[in-house]
C-alpha cells in the first residue's frame, strides 16, 4: 500500500486513512476529520510563551486560547492555533 505525505508528521494511504508518520497510529481519514482521534488540549493564549504574552481582553471580549493535537499514541505535536475558545478548529482539510 502507498501512501501520500501531507506534511512532517501525518500520511495518508490508498485507503484514505490518515496516519502519524512516527508511529503510524490511525489518526482519521481523508473525506472526515483526518485528526479526529488526535489528543486536544486547549490552554489559555497567555500560556503560550514569550512570543504571545498580551491580555487577549485588550484587543477582543472573547476568550482566546492555544488549542494543540497530539498523536494519541507517541504524542509527537501535530498542530497548534491560537483561536477564540466558541470557534472550532479553523484548518480545514482539501485531501481529495
Amino acid at each position: 500500500m502507498s501512501t501520500m505525505t501531507i506534511d512532517a508528521n501525518l500520511v495518508a494511504d490508498d485507503a484514505g486513512t490518515v496516519s502519524c508518520r512516527h508511529c503510524e497510529t490511525a489518526l482519521g481519514t481523508v473525506r472526515g476529520n483526518p485528526l479526529e482521534h488526535a489528543r486536544v488540549h486547549e490552554r489559555p493564549s497567555t500560556e503560550a510563551g514569550p512570543g504571545v504574552h498580551v491580555d487577549p481582553r485588550t484587543f477582543t471580549d472573547r476568550a482566546i486560547v492555544v488549542r494543540q493535537a497530539f498523536c494519541p499514541q507517541c504524542l509527537t505535536l501535530l498542530t497548534t492555533e491560537i483561536v477564540p475558545a466558541d470557534e472550532p478548529s479553523f484548518r480545514t482539510w482539501s485531501l481529495l
